[in-house]
């Protein structure tokens, strides 16, 4: 059976009678479920790099949802916000993902809207079943900041979940941007194109309209979106804490700019950030970066 782990906020006190940090606002779900407060954030964690072993990788992420967390906890935010836990997987990936999935689907189908902190980019795939869970029949879109398609098809693992999605829905889209040519196979490239992937390459991202662009068409076109930023797909200068680097990924600024444009869509109902990997960090920085993006939300979209 699947553990869930408690995290305990804590942090910087300037005025005990004024609570402005989130570890002075933030509550347990499990608790919030008590009244009927709507449309808050709610934290998931998922403590689970089995994903990134599979996928031949370099494992540590499963310690992300507890790392980034722990520079959330000082940021200033006034509004309310809860925590659901931390989900611990295991070996059992499959098993993992479904935890999480149910745990999704309870904040969504609450009226909540989850920010999920990975753990590998497996996270994703759990994600995606809350969200299927949750709105069994909606028109949906899923964008993904990645350098890579994860596309493969073999043993589910941080590098399948677009493939396993794509392959069993037809009810769904795939965007992604940030795409590295030298991190994607011709396969990968041809599989994108087969499943009709809506990609944008780094170059197009940088120099053109693109991203504002698809924003616009996802905004009209779906009954639901949700969103996912795997953090190798910012340069490794910034976020040197992944499973595999990117010389040549999005800045700070530019990861910052594009997720604020995409809070700010009407239909999107969850995000994630997976694979901070903090055992290959330095000085926490991309543990840093999780948490500034992840505060950029709470701040920037209206729930």
């Amino acid at each position: 059976m699947m553990k869930l782990k408690h995290y305990d906020y804590t942090g910087r006190i300037d005025q005990p009678d004024i609570k402005e940090r989130i570890h002075q606002v933030i509550g347990s779900f499990h608790e919030k479920n008590n009244n009927k407060e709507i449309k808050r954030p709610v934290f998931i964690g998922f403590s689970s790099d089995e994903g990134v072993r599979r996928n031949k990788g370099r494992t540590g992420a499963k310690e992300g949802p507890f790392k980034v967390r722990e520079f959330l906890s000082s940021m200033p935010y006034t509004e309310s916000v809860y925590d659901y836990g931390t989900i611990i997987g295991d070996e059992n990936l499959e098993a993992s993902q479904a935890f999480l999935g149910e745990a999704v689907s309870g904040v969504l189908e609450s009226g909540n809207f989850p920010l999920i902190i990975g753990g590998g980019h497996e996270t994703l795939y759990g994600h995606y079943l809350g969200i299927r869970q949750a709105f069994p029949n909606a028109k949906a879109a899923v964008v993904n900041f990645d350098a890579h398609f994860d596309l493969r098809n073999e043993r589910p693992s941080s590098g399948t979940m677009f493939h396993q999605i794509l392959e069993s829905d037809n009810n769904i889209d795939y965007y992604v941007f940030g795409i590295q040519k030298s991190g994607n196979t011709k396969t990968l490239f041809d599989t994108a194109d087969r499943f009709n992937v809506k990609y944008a390459v780094m170059d197009e991202v940088r120099e053109t309209n693109v991203f504002e662009e698809r924003l616009e068409e996802i905004t009209k076109e779906y009954d639901i979106v949700f969103a996912t930023l795997c953090m190798d797909s910012v340069q490794e200068s910034t976020a040197p804490g992944v499973s595999a680097p990117s010389a040549n990924g999005f800045t700070s600024q530019e990861i910052h700019s594009l997720t604020k444009k995409l809070s700010g869509i009407k239909n999107l109902v969850s995000f994630d950030i997976s694979e901070v990997n903090p055992k290959l960090d330095i000085n926490d920085r991309t543990s840093r970066l999780a948490a500034s993006i992840f505060h950029s939300f709470l701040t920037s979209k209206e729930y």
